[in-house]
């Protein structure tokens, strides 16, 4: 065989070795739509990965949009959300900050003609509740101070000089997330003494009480680990939550009937019914009733009536009725 033989034998190989192999193509990415203007770069501060489908589900239901929005994974950890109206992007901004399973979203606007990418995301903005304020220290400039102290200071709550009754005042600061939370302030007074102020944070996720720093909890502190440092000497705590400053009302209240809504009992509508302590009694007394039927069943099969049985399961029932009926009234 010579040599130009072998060589059209070898691409002759070649070639069905490109026929019959090949990649799969892999699934279709959703682009971002480039005439879209109103873009929120954002990722959540965890390790863990997210499960896109439900986060964006729920998100959506969350920030309810009124004209829509588009969510593009552009990573693992990294994703744009996209509104076709300016509004609803600047109502996502102004009402965070958000999470999705208790995990912190950092979030910045996209601005024109720079790639989403290139976007820092290491602080969130939050507002912080100050307690123990004297009211005759609180003063617009003595508010971004504290602000300033706390975080980087944006604007305070407008309502915070509505009147004496507040028990708080409410600043919006920017915070670096690798930076320890400010539980308090000391306040310095002109006459030498001193007194402190305490900081409670609204929707605050994840953070360390052992280190303060948001994004992960004290199971899996580095300081925990190399100082065995213990819960009890830990020096932040739950209590740095602000709670909820209103009761959310259900979203399904709106398409349930009022009609249907079961009444406080009274003494003239029916008793609730017993607890389930109660209800296993009554089971094993109805039991023992359908032993004493049974026998009576028997007895009156070969010609002989208990008596007895026939007062027993009287009884039984009379202090059944009168048990429940004096729970009923208990609980009235």
């Amino acid at each position: 065989m010579d040599i130009n033989q072998l060589e059209r034998q070898c691409a002759d190989l070649s070639l069905a070795t490109e026929e019959a192999g090949g990649l799969e193509a892999p699934e279709s990415q959703t682009m971002p739509d480039e005439t879209i203007q109103n873009n929120l770069i954002g990722r959540f501060l965890t390790n863990r990965p997210i499960r896109f489908d439900h986060m964006q589900h729920t998100m959506a239901s969350v920030w309810r949009p009124v004209m829509g929005m588009f969510d593009i994974p552009l990573a693992d950890d990294l994703f744009l959300f996209q509104f076709p109206h300016p509004r609803d992007l600047q109502r996502v901004i102004d009402d965070g900050p958000w999470s999705f399973d208790n995990y912190l979203l950092l979030c910045e606007p996209v601005p024109p003609g720079i790639r989403p990418e290139e976007i820092e995301l290491n602080s969130a903005l939050y507002w912080v509740q100050i307690h123990g304020l004297p009211s005759m220290f609180a003063s617009q400039e003595f508010l971004a101070k504290i602000g300033d102290y706390v975080g980087s200071y944006v604007v305070a709550d407008p309502h915070n000089f509505g009147g004496n009754w507040k028990s708080h005042y409410r600043i919006r600061v920017r915070m670096t997330m690798t930076t320890p939370l400010k539980r308090r302030m000391k306040l310095l007074r002109r006459d030498g003494s001193s007194q402190w102020i305490t900081f409670k944070y609204e929707r605050l996720g994840t953070f360390c009480y052992c280190c303060g720093v948001m994004g992960h909890s004290d199971k899996f502190c580095k300081t925990v680990y190399e100082e065995g440092i213990l819960p009890e000497a830990f020096p932040f705590g739950t209590w740095m939550r602000a709670g909820p400053r209103r009761q959310v009302k259900p979203v399904g209240a709106k398409w349930l009937l009022s009609s249907s809504t079961p009444a406080e009992p009274t003494m003239n509508t029916l008793a609730a019914g017993p607890p389930p302590a109660m209800i296993v009694a009554m089971e094993n007394t109805a039991g023992l009733q359908g032993d004493l039927k049974r026998r009576r069943e028997e007895d009156e099969a070969v010609g002989t009536k208990s008596d007895i049985d026939v007062l027993m399961t009287d009884t039984l029932k009379q202090k059944e009725t009168v048990s429940l009926d004096g729970q009923a009234r208990r609980e009235q």
